[in-house]
């Protein structure tokens, strides 16, 4: 517990960064340029929101019984707002993000002793992978509509690249077909519709081309 620490205090302290800058982290995906500002908007305003999520556990920690659902509700509804004029999220989606919320509270109570849990670093974390999640499934969907009839699995091929990735890395299917990856099916990187394993979803940087029928 970090009862004696401020909030301010404890993301001074010496943790391991996860979190990769959002510059960085969309900056090398093979994306549109409007897209990869897009994305990082969108972290942005996604990170200002789990903050305060992590402020709130923290908070909420110190107490004998912590109401965590407080939180995990927070998380949600933050989550939900930071959406807004950039995702559109149907019913699968707030699925996902309702099965995301109980994770991420699942996660701090089984790690209430690791400040990293509590940390701004992990609100960066959950915001660069969060904006690639919905604004991919946002990109999908606009794709769909704007008559694309395949996509291209883009893998980026450097040392964090997972294996099965790297054999996805160009291949070409109808659009509402699902790529098969490590076993998992998803309709484009970070998908989590077809109950892909996270092992396949989780920090993942790859992308999807959208092509029209002329260009294959």
């Amino acid at each position: 517990m970090y009862s004696a620490l401020s909030f301010d205090e404890l993301n001074q302290m010496d943790m391991n960064t996860r979190s990769i800058p959002y510059e960085k982290y969309f900056g090398e995906m093979e994306l549109p340029k409007e897209e990869k500002e897009t994305r990082i908007k969108l972290a942005e305003n996604m990170e200002d929101e789990f903050l305060y999520v992590m402020s709130l556990m923290f908070t909420l920690q110190k107490y004998p019984t912590p109401n965590w659902e407080t939180a995990r509700q927070e998380f949600f509804d933050r989550y939900k707002k930071s959406l807004n004029g950039y995702v559109t999220p149907n019913e699968n989606f707030l699925a996902y993000m309702t099965a995301l919320s109980y994770e991420v509270i699942d996660a701090t109570k089984r790690n209430i002793d690791d400040p990293y849990y509590f940390s701004q670093d992990r609100a960066k974390f959950i915001s660069e992978n969060e904006s690639n999640v919905s604004r991919s499934f946002q990109y999908d969907l606009e794709a769909i509509a704007q008559g694309k009839t395949k996509k291209q699995w883009v893998a980026i091929m450097d040392k964090k690249t997972r294996p099965t990735h790297r054999s996805a890395d160009g291949e070409i299917i109808g659009i509402t077909e699902p790529f098969i990856v490590g076993g998992s099916l998803l309709m484009y990187p970070r998908d989590v519709s077809l109950g892909a394993s996270s092992s396949e979803i989780v920090g993942c940087r790859c992308s999807v081309k959208y092509l029209s029928l002329i260009h294959i």
